[in-house]
């Protein structure tokens, strides 16, 4: 009865394996990018110096959403039984919003002691800065088909891996007291960590077409390099939450 049993599994699995279709899609998917952990925050301030070319946002990870977009191509095996296998590819804009509540005028690096002096105190002042990140990302998964008359439903659990290729703080503020005075931040920021994230992912599919969704909670942290440099874990802890909601057209 075991082997029976075993050869009938033998033959179901080889039997999805082998009767396959292979389908190609484009995407185009806006979403909203914030980031979560303790270092993530709603509000910040901008250190700003004698030009706007070294101004930059004290704390640039922001909890907020930013609208952010991105593209991709997807190929995936889809079984007879339902079962998926697929790979997406694509780039991806993401953006995190902050508030700035105030502004550090003059302010004067100290690089070799890691802070900073201002001979003013700072300006309440309001407006906003975007932590812009963008990546190259890939995202295998596995999944399953519900099948429908006219419509099915794909559920593919999986990761995305995004590669950085730019990153910048970008905002402005203007001063709330006095002559209004507008701040500005424009700081590249450098050894970005590879993005590593949990992704859901569902897309409802009509004919060619679907409606694409997905989630993804990061587990990359990306302030690991303050912890290297000596600072507490606990207090330095940021990772991306991505949720998208798109459109797809398959090519075969």
């Amino acid at each position: 009865m075991k082997k029976i049993a075993l050869t009938l599994s033998l033959l179901f699995i080889l039997t999805n394996l082998f009767a396959q279709k292979i389908e190609l899609s484009v995407q185009a998917s806006p979403g909203l990018f914030h980031y979560s952990g303790k270092s993530a925050t709603a509000t910040s301030f901008i250190f700003q110096g004698a030009n706007n070319l070294n101004g930059y946002t004290n704390n640039p990870y922001g909890s907020k959403n930013g609208f952010s977009y991105g593209g991709s191509l997807q190929a995936q095996l889809v079984s007879k039984g339902g079962f998926i296998i697929g790979l997406q590819a694509g780039y991806d804009v993401l953006r995190s919003k902050v508030a700035i509540n105030s502004v550090y005028p003059n302010y004067i690096e100290l690089a070799s002691a890691n802070t900073f002096i201002t001979d003013v105190a700072p300006f309440p002042a309001k407006g906003a800065s975007y932590l812009k990140n963008q990546l190259i990302n890939v995202s295998p998964y596995i999944g399953y088909r519900i099948k429908g008359k006219k419509i099915s439903v794909d559920l593919m659990p999986g990761l995305d891996f995004g590669f950085s290729t730019s990153a910048y703080d970008k905002g402005s503020a203007t001063t709330t007291t006095g002559t209004p005075t507008t701040y500005k931040t424009n700081r590249e920021i450098t050894n970005v960590p590879t993005d590593v994230r949990i992704k859901f992912g569902a897309a409802l599919n009509y004919s060619r077409y679907a409606l694409v969704a997905s989630y993804a909670h990061g587990i990359t942290n990306y302030e690991s390099r303050m912890i290297s440099d000596g600072a507490p874990v606990p207090s330095y802890e940021a990772n991306s939450e991505l949720f998208k909601l798109g459109i797809g057209y398959r090519i075969n």
